[in-house]
């Protein structure tokens, strides 16, 4: 598994701002970033419950600026953003489970703290090039497979309507402002440096810790339900892919992945590569997550391979292996200090 996976000094000298970066993929991007030489300072508030954490930039080529902060917050924000050239806006609350039970919470993380950033951007230093991370779930429950941009959007949470809500304030910005500006929208990654303590980030760092703690595996309904995998590090690509590509501005890409696997199969590959051999057990849906769920979904990435040049490289399979073998050799991620 390539650690570094942009080409070597692609970035060299550019002024690069991660936000939410001491998290899982924004970590794993400004990591990358700094091995090709680029200047990066990431900003995070550290939401205790979203699994940001310093440590997530250990073993860093050069130095990376940290930065402790609402991304709304002007003051600190400010001169931050007046002095970078790409911006990375990662920061958000994922958990579907946690919009419901918390909803204000979840609008203020996902569309006031974006819109007030959006508005530092345009006040200090409009012409910097924003890529803004969203989410497959604002397609809600699919009407057929694999999903494509053009497919309706009709979120079945607050996560989902909140982060579509953010993804459209992006992209109106771009639109009126001119500003430079593209969206991805994300489905299920996983790899290092995830949060495997909380849960309601995502299936699978529930399964992958479970894996290496020796837990039963369960699954809802008869786990048949089939699912679309990314590992970070063809998601750090296509976050490169878009801030260097001057016909993404104003666009929202899917991406995805070929191998689409039943999550019943997914949980069985990760006890493999833990190598663990125990059966996965499927249990009744709890009724509260069962009216939430979106069933199988597969994202169409035709669009992002066609004009950002990207596809994913990572198989499952790798990936998978990859990833066990990370948090085998740090146990801290397991850990709950």
């Amino acid at each position: 598994m390539n650690s570094w996976p942009l080409r070597p000094r692609a970035f060299a000298d550019r002024r690069c701002l991660v936000t939410g970066g001491l998290g899982f993929i924004g970590s794993n991007l400004a990591l990358a970033l700094a091995a090709s030489g680029a200047q990066v300072t990431v900003v995070d508030a550290l939401v205790a419950e979203h699994g940001g954490d310093p440590r997530n930039l250990d073993g860093a080529s050069s130095p990376i600026r940290v930065v402790r902060s609402d991304i709304g917050d002007g003051e600190t924000v400010a001169p931050l953003v007046a002095d970078t050239e790409l911006i990375f806006n990662l920061a958000g609350q994922v958990s579907h489970v946690e919009s419901m039970t918390a909803p204000m919470r979840d609008l203020d993380l996902n569309v006031r703290s974006h819109l007030a950033f959006l508005e530092i951007v345009r006040a200090t230093n409009p012409g910097a090039v924003i890529v803004h991370t969203s989410t497959r779930q604002v397609y809600g429950r699919p009407r057929y497979l694999p999903v494509d941009e053009e497919h309706p959007t009709n979120p079945v949470d607050v996560n989902g309507i909140d982060k579509l809500a953010c993804e459209q304030l992006h992209l109106l910005y771009a639109k009126v402002h001119a500003m430079r500006i593209s969206a991805l929208r994300l489905t299920n990654v996983y790899g290092p440096r995830q949060n495997l303590r909380c849960a309601g980030l995502g299936f699978l760092p529930v399964f992958v810790a479970k894996a290496l703690r020796g837990d039963r595996i369960q699954v809802y309904g008869d786990g048949r339900q089939r699912r679309d995998s990314m590992h970070v590090d063809d998601v750090v690509r296509a976050l490169a892919a878009a801030a260097s590509c001057d016909g993404a501005v104003g666009e929202v890409f899917n991406l995805g992945h070929p191998d689409a696997r039943a999550l019943i199969d997914i949980a069985r590959a990760t006890l493999a590569a833990a190598d663990r051999d125990d059966e996965v057990t499927a249990i009744p849906w709890p009724a509260e997550l069962a009216q939430i769920d979106i069933g199988s979904f597969q994202g169409d990435y035709s669009k992002a391979k066609r004009v950002l040049g990207w596809e994913p490289f990572v198989s499952f399979a790798d990936g998978i292996a990859d990833t066990v073998a990370f948090y085998r050799e740090r146990p801290w991620y397991l850990s709950s200090t």
